[in-house]
């Protein structure tokens, strides 16, 4: 049944645990800092702090679009009115690469990281072959929690990480009281960083990514009371809390593991948790490890949430058969959307599994679905100025001058990756290539189509 999404379900809160769940804060933090550290080393709170701001200046820029532009295209949307249909749909294109990647990268955190977490921390040893079924599981878990209602979907996530927030929070507090001689301002200068600066700057492109799951809520638009307003707040809130969280978090591991010896800390699998065994005792490790996991489910709904709106926006442009913007009767969600996108991220996860490995499969699905993502926020970051030019607003100078600020730092990032020796690394990114390449001739085609509509934004909230 195709229809609309349910109009004004969504509040203040859900918009912002849309953005901080979708980080999976608690799996970031005892986890996935590990990148950053690896080059940050006792610095790594500086590198959090500096992330903090690389990350918040694009948070200002999506808050401004949200301004402006409010669907269930999200960045789609923004691109598409600031520069056409044309260029939207390689905004969406790469958007969805960048959320089947994320899926893909999410649902792999559970099928191939847990059980090696359970072997390296508490020497419970799984049966190989369960890697395939955890898989699927938690894909179908992201995708019945999203379809049974968006309301319901982000109540959960709300509580949740609300929850798994205060946990790390509390083991962190812990950590630090029980020896307040390791206590220094010095983690927050380039001092112990590898290389100094410079290695304070490339750990800031792995803490980057602790962020990505901020604009989220950007295709919630249809579904949010005063749309517009209220998603450029919540963005700005989930992008603070966020980065009060990971601060705090890097300054709690980084003392307590000891600042000279962080080389050891990167090199950890899930030194969050080894750090809670050793130095709080069995309970805080269990406590930690079971929202971890937590936060990965987490951030499977919330991730289904935003990737099935964009999907479900495109095919009601007519970019994708008609089918794929079907409404649930009762639900009010994309679940045809959703179902499409957990179906391929699962093949896509399972066939890197087998032909890679396990753990070459999580970097490779990782990489693509950051390519993804720094693709579409910089072309969401060029489309600011241009609309507010069009609008006739005030500011669009400044606003070009910081569209471009953020354009350059995530050109820096994105270039890096093609420049990696890693085989897995370099597979995706030139899978990322192919996909957009085959994105050119499928969009040109469509384009083609009559059925591909030219107007504004289908619903065009932007002018509520």
């Amino acid at each position: 049944m195709t229809g609309q999404l349910k109009r004004n379900a969504l509040s203040m809160r859900d918009v912002v645990f849309q953005g901080v769940a979708a980080s999976a804060p608690a799996g970031a933090a005892v986890a996935t800092m590990t990148g950053a550290a690896a080059f940050a080393l006792g610095s790594l709170p500086l590198t959090a702090v500096i992330a903090f701001i690389v990350v918040g200046l694009n948070a200002f820029i999506v808050s401004r679009l949200s301004q402006h532009v409010a669907g269930a295209g999200g960045y789609y949307d923004y691109v598409k009115r600031g520069f056409g249909s044309h260029v939207g749909a390689y905004t969406g294109w790469s958007y969805i690469i960048y959320q089947v990647g994320a899926l893909s990268f999410i649902g792999l955190s559970i099928s191939v990281f847990v059980p090696a977490l359970l072997s390296s921390v508490f020497n419970i040893n799984l049966p190989g072959w369960l890697w395939l079924p955890l898989l699927a599981g938690t894909v179908a878990f992201g995708y019945v929690v999203s379809v049974l209602g968006v309301k319901g979907s982000l109540r959960y996530a709300a509580v949740m990480a609300t929850i798994e927030i205060i946990v790390v929070v509390l083991i962190g507090a812990i950590l630090i009281l029980k020896t307040p001689s390791v206590n220094t301002v010095q983690v927050f200068t380039p001092k112990f960083a590898s290389g100094g600066f410079s290695g304070v700057m490339l750990g800031v492109l792995f803490m980057y990514t602790a962020f990505s799951g901020f604009g989220t809520s950007t295709p919630l638009g249809e579904e949010t009371k005063e749309a517009r307003k209220t998603i450029s707040k919540g963005i700005v809130i989930a992008i603070i809390t966020l980065g009060l969280f990971f601060i705090f978090a890097a300054y709690a591991f980084t003392v307590s593991w000891g600042v000279g010896n962080m080389a050891a800390y990167a090199s950890n699998l899930v030194p969050g948790i080894t750090l809670s065994l050793s130095q709080i005792g069995l309970w805080a490790a269990i406590l930690i490890t079971i929202f971890y996991v937590n936060s990965i489910l987490t951030d499977m709904v919330t991730f289904t949430n935003s990737s099935s709106r964009v999907l479900y926006a495109m095919a009601k442009d007519g970019f994708f058969p008609d089918s794929v913007s079907s409404v649930h009767a009762t639900r009010m969600t994309p679940h045809i959307a959703s179902g499409i996108l957990a179906l391929v991220s699962f093949a896509i996860a399972a066939i890197a599994t087998v032909t890679m490995g396990g753990f070459s499969a999580f970097l490779y699905t990782g990489v693509v679905s950051t390519l993804g993502s720094i693709l579409v926020h910089m072309m969401a970051n060029a489309a600011l100025p241009k609309i507010v030019k069009d609008k006739k607003a005030k500011g669009t100078i400044a606003y070009l001058v910081i569209s471009v600020a953020a354009i350059l730092i995530l050109a820096f990032v994105f270039y890096g990756t093609f420049i990696s020796i890693s085989a897995p690394v370099l597979i995706a990114a030139y899978s990322f290539v192919g996909w957009m390449a085959l994105g050119i001739v499928y969009i040109e085609v469509k384009k083609k189509s009559a059925s591909v509509q030219n107007a504004a934004p289908r619903e065009d909230l932007s002018e509520a």
